[in-house]
């Protein structure tokens, strides 16, 4: 039986409803894992360790773009998501329409930004000279495509966000696809090495953008923007950023805390900031599946957060946890077992295969704590608790990470800093779930809610 978007929020069982939307989603993040290691894997071909290590370095700021997006794409998605479930669609499409509009203004400052505090960004990344021609030529392609990378990653998260989760795994599938083939014509056929990866980046990056943008035009959304709902209200805004740039901050924090290993690991040479890139982008297997997860559960939390059915959402949280703490168990075996082959997956250089296979045997004792934590922080911004969510962002990449990178690295040098990362993804859940629980403890649904 086809059920509607809104019957898929409301009404179905929660296991219907989390296979509903998660399912796509996870697939949508399994096609965001092919995308993030093909220029990694197709650039490991080259064996070339500094050209890894270019691309490594270029990392943080593709993210801090993606993050920047993501104010409005999660931010607004949140907001969106419990406007829909108050039944309130006009301002779902004023939501809709000035998240987009936003998005679309600072990512052309972006690139002026980016411009501007390139070789300053260089430095603080530890780009050696070995790395500073291959590390420049990637990041300009990047930075030169901030409109793309940003208004694609928005669309996705606001698409997601009121459950058409469908289209936004085949926006997906179309990008990757293009990089992809792109990816070895370019560096390989061209001989472009960095740059070429990066030019296939950005063209699959438009390429999904433009699919997004043609679902909106056909009007297939719940919430289509419409030049007459772009009123730019401070009401708007506020709801959008209080959700927005908590959530985002993790991710900011995140890009500096990358800028950070990396400058810290090139004192260890550029062969450790290759290893450090690969098995990062290795590590980002396991964390898409639970991004996943926890995107197509957030619009089931907060539709019934909205519709005060607090024991449906509950029950969502706590089956989404379940399900993600399942899949976190395999990749912790998985990691554990085949470190190695991870990595030689990727280049053959045995120096880097060696250290790589190390960072993965730290790595592996976050892999637990992650599938429980990124359930938690989505339960938080699908609630709109912002002030939660926004001490839970800053703790695990800015208040607990980054000084644990410093504090072990110089207690325990290139191991310490290595494991900073398990340590502080442990302390962060912790902290997560204390809010999660309390707040949830206090709620009541509606009599109309219970069975």
């Amino acid at each position: 039986m086809k059920h509607s978007k809104i019957d898929i929020l409301e009404k179905t069982s929660i296991p219907y409803s989390i296979l509903h939307l998660a399912l796509p989603s996870v697939l949508s993040m399994l096609v965001n894992i092919v995308y993030n290691l093909t220029d990694t894997f197709f650039i490991g071909k080259l064996n070339d360790p500094y050209q890894v290590a270019g691309v490594s370095i270029g990392l943080p700021f593709f993210t801090f773009q993606m993050a920047i997006a993501g104010i409005f794409g999660t931010g607004g998605g949140s907001y969106l998501s419990r406007l829909l479930g108050k039944k309130a669609f006009d301002t779902a499409r004023e939501t809709t329409t000035t998240s987009i509009f936003t998005v679309a203004i600072i990512s052309v400052l972006m690139i002026g930004f980016g411009l501007l505090f390139m070789p300053t960004y260089l430095n603080m990344a530890g780009a050696s000279n070995q790395t500073l021609l291959p590390a420049s030529q990637y990041l300009l392609v990047i930075i030169l495509g901030s409109p793309f990378i940003m208004m694609k990653f928005a669309l996705v998260q606001l698409l997601r966000a009121e459950g058409a989760a469908k289209a936004a795994m085949l926006g997906l599938f179309i990008g990757t696809g293009a990089n992809i083939i792109l990816d070895p014509l370019f560096i390989f056929g061209f001989g472009m090495g960095v740059m070429g990866a990066a030019i296939a980046t950005i063209i699959g990056q438009c390429l999904g953008m433009l699919y997004y943008l043609s679902y909106y035009w056909k009007r297939k959304s719940l919430a289509t923007p419409s030049r007459r709902f772009l009123h730019l209200r401070w009401q708007c805004y506020r709801e959008i950023l209080f959700i927005g740039i908590p959530s985002s901050l993790s991710q900011i924090m995140m890009s500096i805390g990358n800028t950070i290993s990396f400058k810290l690991a090139s004192v260890y040479g550029d062969h450790s900031v290759a290893a450090l890139g690969v098995a990062s982008r290795v590590f980002s297997i396991p964390i898409f599946i639970f991004i996943g997860i926890s995107i197509g559960v957030q619009p089931l939390i907060g539709f019934n957060y909205g519709a005060h059915n607090y024991a449906r959402m509950k029950k969502a949280i706590r089956s989404s946890i379940f399900i993600s703490m399942c899949l976190g168990v395999l990749f912790t075996l998985w990691f554990a077992l085949f470190p190695k082959g991870l990595i030689v997956a990727f280049i053959a250089d045995k120096m880097i295969v060696e250290i790589g296979t190390v960072i993965l045997g730290a790595y592996v004792f976050a892999i637990p704590f992650a599938a429980v934590g990124m359930i938690l922080m989505a339960s938080l911004q699908a609630m709109g608790k912002a002030l939660p969510a926004f001490i839970v962002a800053l703790s695990r990449q800015g208040l607990v990470y980054i000084p644990m990178i410093y504090i072990l690295n110089r207690l325990f040098h290139f191991e310490g800093l290595i494991f900073a990362l398990p340590i502080a993804d442990g302390i962060t859940t912790l902290i997560s779930f204390a809010f999660v629980y309390f707040i949830t403890k206090a709620l009541r649904s509606s009599p109309q809610h219970l069975a």
